[in-house]
């Protein structure tokens, strides 16, 4: 059984052609049957609240990640890879589609750290992203709109589990019509 590590940009180049034509065929239909990918678009976000913090890791099919950002950017010779030129395209993604909102203030995030967890298949490697969110002194409350890979995909659903500092913790759905909740933090 062969365990796929997309570490190298190696597996990405290898298949990179076979996803954008899969992804073009099964948009218009010519295959005729279920999508050759995953058969579902999914993030999700880890997220705890601390003193004046949130830290958030998300998780997203690589090869999803990949196709969202490059129709966002318009950039269609975008990969993934470990390097901080990417990181920078990805943390910009993530603030852009991924709102917080404290008070009236716009919350940005910064990415801390990434990996990659291995699959079996090359379809489900999974990139994440550890990012961090200063909030503003005596936030009780944050909005969040989660719109992560909207941009590509209309069944694209999206979760945020949330800790929050008393410990409490919750799950939270987003998708094209309910894009948005705001929640106690404390």
């Amino acid at each position: 059984m062969e365990i796929y590590r997309n570490r190298s940009g190696s597996v990405v180049r290898a298949i990179r052609s076979a996803v954008v034509v899969a992804v073009c065929v099964s948009a218009t239909g010519a295959a005729g049957g279920p999508d050759p990918l995953h058969p579902f678009r999914l993030t999700v976000t880890d997220a705890g609240v601390f003193q004046s913090s949130l830290e958030a890791r998300i998780r997203f099919f690589w090869d999803d990640l990949q196709l969202g950002v490059m129709e966002h950017t318009s950039n269609m010779e975008f990969e993934l890879a470990e390097t901080e030129e990417v990181d920078a395209v990805i943390e910009a993604y993530i603030n852009e589609m991924l709102v917080l909102e404290a008070g009236d203030a716009v919350v940005q995030g910064k990415v801390t750290a990434r990996g990659i967890e291995d699959a079996i298949r090359i379809d489900e490697v999974m990139w994440w992203y550890r990012l961090q969110y200063t909030l503003p002194p005596g936030t009780e409350r944050i909005g969040i709109r989660n719109r992560l890979l909207f941009n590509m995909f209309e069944d694209q659903r999206n979760l945020v589990n949330l800790k929050t500092r008393s410990g409490s913790e919750r799950t939270y759905y987003f998708s094209w019509d309910e894009d948005n909740v705001t929640v106690p933090v404390g």
